[in-house]
């Protein structure tokens, strides 16, 4: 009955405003909505008090809130992280890391991870330009282009391995201290859509480069595609190395010159994407046995169902190159 009344009272004091908005009198007022003119200017004018705040007073005081924002804006300027623990250091503060996390966030604040950017200089940008006006000018044949590139998987998957679960579960993946492994994948992606990998054992220097090239690389892309092809690789120390080079040309492979800090324009990073997503769909590894063989599996059928999507990726290159231009430079998928 109360609530009936209240609601009532409130449905009168909304059309009373209504009615004073559009000009009408107390007096009009009262008498359209049947009620005293007490009433009616009561209704128009009344707006309720702030309660004051329930709860104990803030240890945060005004002078400690002038030191945190100074402390954070100290840290920003030097570059350096900002948590609780140094806040309350830097602060002299006596309030518990609860009491000053929750300061924080009453400040807009919240604690992220960092994710990891490429930044490009202004040289990194005009090259990048240059490059891409190059290939522009001389029509460059990206159908006839060879992609390639490593990436090492781990059996523990990514650290910000996700999933949705209900609130009450916990999603727990092992953090192991010690006999943790990984495995690194050479990937070769060809215009007609198919895949190529071969398994680095140890760290890829410039002799088992030679070795990979010579055995798996060279005799799969002549015989696809003769002589008529352009390889691209990235500007790492092992494929500049001399020798490397030298190889290369011997063996008439034509090398496409690659801007540094451009893998926003290797196709071959989207494939990543792609096979990371698929590789890390479950429990974590015990073993590189069981990692390589989920590797294989999950590029066999990427081989035998995604080529028109790489075909695709193709298709789209020019489309990031005259992103690059529009961004002066800049990343394509920025």
């Amino acid at each position: 009955m109360y609530r009936y009344i209240e609601m009532k009272s409130n449905i009168l004091k909304c059309e009373a405003k209504k009615l004073r908005d559009e000009g009408n009198t107390y007096k009009e007022i009262s008498a359209k909505l049947n009620i005293t003119l007490f009433s009616a200017r009561k209704m128009c004018t009344y707006e309720p008090k702030k309660t004051a705040k329930v709860g104990p007073k803030s240890k945060i005081t005004s002078k400690l809130n002038l030191r945190i924002k100074r402390a954070i804006s100290t840290l920003q300027a030097k570059h350096e992280k900002i948590n609780s623990p140094k806040l309350i250091e830097m602060t002299d503060a006596n309030v518990s890391l609860r009491t000053l996390q929750r300061h924080l966030r009453n400040m807009q604040f919240k604690y992220k991870r960092a994710s990891g950017i490429i930044t490009l200089t202004k040289e990194h940008k005009e090259k990048r330009v240059c490059a891409v006006c190059q290939w522009i000018g001389d029509q460059h044949s990206w159908e006839t282009t060879i992609f390639s590139d490593e990436k090492r998987f781990s059996l523990d998957g990514p650290d910000d391995w996700r999933t949705y679960v209900q609130k009450s579960q916990k999603v727990i993946r092992w953090n192991r201290q010690c006999g943790g492994a990984s495995v690194m994948i050479w990937l070769m992606v060809m215009p007609n859509g198919l895949l190529t990998y071969r398994v680095v054992e140890g760290n890829l220097n410039a002799e088992k480069y030679i070795d990979l090239l010579r055995i798996s690389a060279v005799p799969i892309m002549k015989l696809n595609y003769g002589d008529d092809f352009f390889f691209q690789e990235d500007n790492s120390p092992v494929h500049k190395a001399r020798k490397v080079q030298n190889f290369l040309i011997s063996s008439g492979i034509k090398v496409l010159q690659w801007p540094a800090k451009s893998p926003d324009l290797n196709i071959a990073e989207d494939i990543w994407k792609m096979m990371s997503d698929a590789v890390y769909d479950g429990p974590q590894f015990t073993n590189k046995a069981s990692l390589l063989q989920k590797i294989d599996v999950v590029i066999n059928t990427i081989n035998a169902t995604k080529r028109n999507l790489i075909k695709n990726l193709y298709a789209g290159i020019r489309s990031r190159l005259c992103k690059v231009l529009i961004r002066k430079g800049g990343l394509c998928n920025k």
